[in-house]
């Protein structure tokens, strides 16, 4: 059975169509799922209805400046990978798209098509990377969580068994001790040693029960030994 591979969604914007239809051409045999728009706001719309992975923007458009939009979505769609195609570089512009933009790559144009194939495959291998990261995080929080809880139960039964066993355990250690203290003249070996064996099962119950609430104690200088990833 083929195992399901993702697929990879690729936003592509510039005012100028020939441009785009070059680029769709350049990026279409990866099998990428490609979105075109010609202006920030169509840019925008395909943001807001599909889960974009890379998103590769010319700078001059009219209206919205590719910077602007770039910044948009580092705020509202932060895991996109983004990239520029600027066919006049400013100090200014490169700054800002790095800083605000938080841009993946810098192209200039005219850029060449198979430097583009190659710098999306390393974005979207990034994207895949943290995502897998993240996802691994969320997954070792929920077990950490689970671990917690387990624990917490495991403490909470350990002390209704004691209370409800250990009182009854110290009237059986009483009730032997009385009677050989008692009797002991009189009794027998087998009695006698069937009296140490009780004694000893009382201990061992008591040792048990004293362990398990250790376990379910950490020692609070000692970290726990799954811990979450930050993020």
């Amino acid at each position: 059975m083929t195992a399901n591979v993702k697929e990879h969604i690729v936003l592509l914007i510039d005012d100028d169509r020939n441009v785009l239809h070059a680029l769709s051409r350049a990026l279409r045999p990866q099998g990428y799922r490609l979105y075109t728009a010609t202006s920030a706001a169509e840019a925008m719309a395909v943001l807001k209805a599909h889960p974009v992975d890379v998103l590769v923007s010319d700078e001059q458009m009219p209206g919205m400046r590719g910077t602007d939009l770039l910044i948009w979505a580092a705020e509202h769609y932060p895991d996109i990978v983004r990239i520029v195609l600027t066919g006049r570089a400013t100090t200014e512009t490169a700054i800002r798209a790095i800083n605000a933009g938080h841009v993946y790559q810098f192209f200039l144009k005219p850029c060449n098509p198979s430097d583009l194939d190659l710098a999306v495959r390393k974005a979207l291998q990034h994207k895949d990377l943290l995502d897998e990261n993240r996802r691994l995080g969320h997954a070792n929080r929920g077990h950490v969580e689970e671990l917690e809880r387990f624990r917490t139960t495991a403490e909470v039964l350990v002390r209704v068994v004691a209370q409800d066993v250990q009182k009854p355990l110290r009237a059986i250690a009483e009730s032997c001790r009385s009677l050989e203290d008692r009797h002991g003249d009189i009794l027998d070996d087998r009695a006698k040693d069937l009296i140490d064996r009780a004694l000893e099962g009382v201990s061992e119950v008591e040792r048990l029960i004293k362990d398990l609430d250790g376990h379910c104690r950490p020692d609070p200088a000692t970290p726990p030994v799954c811990q979450p990833p930050a993020e």
